[in-house]
């Protein structure tokens, strides 16, 4: 090989991975932690790319959430907004957003900033090797990660009830499902998200993995909301999320109707 050639491989593999990303996010009356976000998002994104958008959507807020982003859009290009009719769900704004991103990488982040994703930064270059990074929460199942996965017990019974159902009926060997997962644009093109309820962001890692992906899990740990109330643990939002498991099970397991049936790979973080 030419030696030039090879001192250019070389230096595009020492040099730092900066994919284009698009990171989305969903809001519902949350007028008092919007700038917030949005400033954190772009320290956050500015850090890991060269090329990137925040796809934000307001979903059905009845406060100054939609305002808010409007000014906040004036002076940041980046900053792409999209409005529901009404409040429908976490489920179906992450298909939306997922429909619209026009980077090569996608991951949701919630509003209120619920996972810590700066270790994220430096775990960037992995996707050199990896097609997908999945945060996970440490302990996952222990009563020590019951109490620290969530903002309080019953919300942590919750999540570690959701993830066992998970893991025992679709059997991918993740240590999270519900947490922040870093997917390239191109898996989800192939496929349709048909999930409306907290199951959405499973369903991306499900349909990865039938696809054959590779997964580098990373420790991304829960952080408490400071700001703001939540709404996803709601009762309906619980039975509409547990019913779609069922759901999807039976019909992409029992019933085999999916689109892939591939297995994909799993290296967990050191």
């Amino acid at each position: 090989m030419d030696p030039r050639r090879m001192d250019a491989l070389t230096d595009i593999a020492t040099e730092p991975f900066r994919p284009s990303i698009s990171m989305l996010g969903w809001a519902l009356n949350e007028e008092d932690s919007l700038e917030g976000y949005v400033s954190d998002a772009e320290e956050f994104l500015r850090s890991v790319s060269d090329d990137f958008e925040l796809v934000l959507i307001d979903d059905g807020s009845t406060d100054r959430t939609w305002a808010i982003a409007c000014e906040l859009q004036r002076t940041r290009p980046w900053l792409r907004l999209l409005k529901n009719d009404g409040n429908r769900g976490s489920g179906y704004c992450y298909r939306r957003a997922i429909a619209n991103v026009t980077k090569d990488y996608f991951f949701a982040q919630t509003v209120d900033w619920a996972y810590d994703i700066r270790g994220l930064a430096e775990s960037i270059d992995l996707l050199r090797e990896f097609d997908v990074l999945q945060g996970v929460r440490s302990n996952t199942v222990s009563i020590r990660g019951i109490l620290h996965r969530s903002d309080n017990l019953r919300k942590g019974i919750v999540s570690v009830v959701n993830y066992g159902l998970i893991r025992c009926l679709f059997r991918v060997p993740l240590s999270d499902y519900q947490n922040v997962t870093i997917c390239p644009t191109r898996l989800m093109r192939t496929v349709s998200l048909e999930a409306n309820s907290s199951f959405a962001n499973p369903e991306v890692v499900l349909k990865a993995w039938w696809q054959g992906a590779s997964f580098r899990e990373v420790t991304v740990p829960f952080l408490k909301r400071e700001r703001g109330s939540a709404k996803g643990t709601r009762i309906k939002f619980i039975v509409r999320s547990i019913a779609d498991i069922w759901r999807w099970w039976f019909r992409w397991i029992v019933f085999g109707q999916r689109s892939h049936r591939g297995v994909g790979r799993i290296v967990r973080d050191i």
